[in-house]
């Protein structure tokens, strides 16, 4: 147990270097996003932490670059873990947003990425669930928009889902 609540700190410190992020300005067009997360996981809880960045390339050095920051931080009955954006935040609309979506619990956690292009006045949720355990993790990201006046969920394809590896180019 106690193992586990050390692991998540060395795992979010790779990401503690990262500014968070900035809402965009009052007179730019906006589309609002929700993190939602929901793991079969041990009983201590599980965090996820959500990283974001605005270039083009899906994968690669990208969030190491200038425009990567925390976007979201969620947490489920982990006392060390402060949440961050849990209601949400604003996205410029039109923008390429790629996500770095990881979970972690004890000594597991799983990550995705996933990228859109936000639509001015739209809301959106990514829904991010899975299990979390010691010998069998996996996880997945679901994209949806929210009707405004209905508040009807609609799926919808990220323009870019599945896994990155760093390049050292």
């Amino acid at each position: 147990m106690r193992i586990g609540f050390l692991l998540i700190p060395l795992i979010v410190s790779g990401c503690a270097g990262l500014p968070k992020y900035k809402a965009p300005l009052a007179n730019q067009p906006t589309a609002t996003l929700k993190i939602n997360h929901d793991f079969n996981a041990p009983f201590l809880g599980y965090s996820t932490f959500v990283n974001v960045h605005s270039e083009e390339e899906s994968c690669g050095k990208s969030f190491g670059a200038e425009s990567a920051a925390q976007l979201v931080i969620l947490d489920d009955s982990n006392p060390l873990i402060s949440p961050l954006n849990p209601d949400g935040v604003n996205l410029v609309a039109d923008k390429k947003y790629t996500f770095m979506i990881m979970s972690v619990a004890g000594m597991s956690n799983c990550t995705t990425y996933a990228s859109f292009k936000p639509k001015a006045e739209q809301n959106y949720e990514i829904n991010v669930s899975g299990k979390l355990g010691a010998y069998d993790s996996y996880c997945k990201a679901e994209l949806v928009r929210i009707d405004g006046k209905s508040k009807e969920a609609s799926p919808m394809q990220f323009d870019y889902y599945g896994n990155c590896r760093e390049s050292n180019n």
